[in-house]
C-alpha cells in the first residue's frame, strides 16, 4: 500500500510529546523519513513551552505521562489563543471509548492506539495536516471558504472496508447525518451516499490512488436530505480490521453561493436568459461543434417593434413585463439545443444549431406570428399587442462571431426600415 503523502504537507513541523525516549526516537525517525520536521518534548510543561515559542502544525501527544497527563496538556493548549488551533492527536495504550470521549472533550482531533502501526500513524498525521491546510485556505479566502471549516475537528466516520459497516462516528458526523449514537452499528457507509454506486467508485479510487483527498461528494442524512461535502478517505488497519477513515465538511452553502454567483455572471437579471457574455461563449462552443460535425448553424436577431412607444405609453414596468412576455412566447418554440440570449434593451439573439436557413426561417416566422397573435392582458384590463422584427443569417465555417452577428443585425435593420413585423434573411 502506498503511504507517501503529498509534498505540500511534507515540510510540516510536528511536536512529539512522550516521556519514553525510545518512543520519541521511533516516531521521529519515521516522520522525518517521510519529509516532516520534528520537535520532541518529554513532559507536559516542555510541550507547552515548545507550543508557545515554535510554529507547530501538529502535536502527537502521549496520554499517560507523569505530573501532567495528555488530557491536561491538551486542555491548556486549547485555552490559549496562540495554541488553540494546533491539532492534537492523542497516542494511548488504553484505547477505550471513555478515553476517546474525554480526549475529544478537551479538544483532541484524533486518536492513535498503541502498539503503533506506522502506516496508520502516517495516514492519520496526513489527514490532520490536510484538514489544517484546508483551514488555512479558509482563512485566506474567507468570503468563499468560511463555511467549509466552521469548526475543528470535522466529522469523521470509521467503517469496514469489505462490508462498509460503520464502526465509529464522532459527534459532528452524528449531527450532520442525523444518526443517534446508539444506532451507529446499525448503519453501513452506503446508507449515507446520495447514490449507492458512489461507494464502489470511491473504493476503486482509494485502491488506485491510496487515498481520496478533498473531493466533492454528495452525502445524505438518515432522513434522505442530500448535501454536498468536501470529502477525504484513507484506508487504515486497526488491529486486524481493515477500515476506511473518512472525513467530510458540509459545503452546501458555498456550493449554493457559487451557483448563485455563476448564474448572476451568466444570466440576464430581468429575463433569466443568457446575458451577452454567456451567449457569446455558448455560441463559440456551438460553432466549433458544428464545424467538427459539418452541421449548419444559424443566428437570428429579433427585437420588439416600437418598444420605446410601449415604455413611453405604459411605463417601464409594463415595458419590462413585455420583454418577459416575449421571452415566454419565444421559449415555447425552441428546442433544448437552441440558445436564447438578451443582448441589451429589447434586442435578443437566438442561435439555432443543426438548422439550415430554410428550417431557421420557418422557426423565425412561427415565432413572429405567435408574437403578433398574442394579447398581453394588463393589470387594468387593457390589452397590449406586440410585433417583432428579425434578421436571420447562416453562420458559415469561415465566419467569426462578430461577422455573423453583423449580417443578422443588418438584416434586422432592413426589416425595421421596410415596414417592421417581418423576418429578413442574409
Amino acid at each position: 500500500m502506498h503511504w507517501n503523502l503529498e509534498k505540500s504537507i511534507g515540510n510540516s513541523t510536528i511536536l512529539i510529546v512522550d516521556d519514553n525516549a525510545v518512543n520519541q526516537k521511533v516516531l521521529q525517525k519515521v516522520l522525518e523519513s517521510n519529509g516532516y520536521e520534528t520537535l520532541t518534548a518529554s513532559d507536559g510543561a516542555e510541550a507547552l513551552e515548545h507550543a508557545l515559542v515554535n510554529e507547530l502544525d501538529l502535536i502527537l501527544l502521549d496520554v499517560q505521562m507523569p505530573n501532567m497527563d495528555g488530557f491536561e496538556v491538551c486542555r491548556r493548549l486549547k485555552a490559549q489563543g496562540k495554541t488553540e488551533d494546533i491539532p492534537v492527536i492523542f497516542i494511548t495504550a488504553t484505547d477505550t471509548i471513555e478515553g476517546k470521549v474525554e480526549g475529544f472533550k478537551v479538544g483532541a482531533a484524533d486518536y492513535i492506539p498503541r502498539p503503533l502501526q506506522m502506516p496508520e500513524v502516517l495516514a492519520r498525521v496526513g489527514n490532520q495536516l490536510m484538514l489544517q491546510k484546508l483551514k488555512h485556505n479558509a482563512e485566506e479566502e474567507k468570503d468563499r471558504m468560511q463555511k467549509i471549516l466552521a469548526a475543528i475537528p470535522v466529522p469523521y466516520i470509521i467503517s469496514k472496508q469489505k462490508t462498509g459497516q460503520i464502526l465509529e462516528m464522532n459527534e459532528k458526523a452524528l449531527s450532520a447525518l442525523d444518526v443517534a449514537e446508539e444506532d451507529i452499528h446499525l448503519h453501513k457507509a452506503i446508507d449515507f451516499y446520495s447514490k449507492p454506486e458512489i461507494r464502489s467508485q470511491l473504493v476503486e479510487t482509494v485502491r488506485r490512488n491510496g487515498l481520496i483527498a478533498n473531493q466533492e461528494i454528495e452525502l445524505k442524512t438518515r432522513s434522505g436530505d442530500c448535501f454536498t461535502t468536501l470529502f477525504s478517505a484513507t484506508p487504515l488497519k486497526l488491529s486486524s480490521e481493515e477500515v476506511f477513515f473518512v472525513t467530510f465538511s458540509d459545503i452546501s452553502e458555498r456550493k449554493e453561493m457559487e451557483l448563485a454567483l455563476e448564474k448572476a455572471a451568466t444570466t440576464d437579471y430581468l429575463t433569466g436568459l443568457l446575458n451577452r457574455r454567456a451567449f457569446i461563449e455558448r455560441a463559440d462552443f456551438e460553432r466549433q461543434r458544428a464545424n467538427r460535425n459539418k452541421h449548419p448553424i444559424c443566428m437570428l436577431m429579433i427585437d420588439i417593434d416600437h418598444f420605446k412607444v410601449i415604455n413611453d405609453t405604459y411605463g417601464h414596468d409594463i415595458g419590462d413585463d413585455a420583454l418577459k412576455e416575449l421571452v415566454s412566447l419565444v421559449g415555447h418554440n425552441l428546442r433544448v439545443t437552441d440558445a436564447f440570449g438578451r443582448l441589451g434593451g429589447e434586442e435578443f439573439a437566438l442561435m439555432l444549431p443543426e438548422t439550415d436557413m430554410e428550417g431557421a426561417l420557418i422557426l423565425a416566422e412561427r415565432i413572429r406570428e405567435r408574437v403578433e397573435q398574442n394579447e398581453m392582458v394588463l393589470a387594468d384590463g387593457g390589452i397590449l399587442k406586440m410585433a417583432i422584427s428579425g434578421g436571420l443569417a447562416e453562420w458559415t465555417e469561415e465566419m467569426e462571431y462578430d461577422e455573423v452577428m453583423k449580417r443578422a443585425d443588418e438584416c434586422l435593420y432592413k426589416a425595421k426600415q421596410t415596414g417592421r413585423n417581418k423576418i429578413v434573411t442574409a
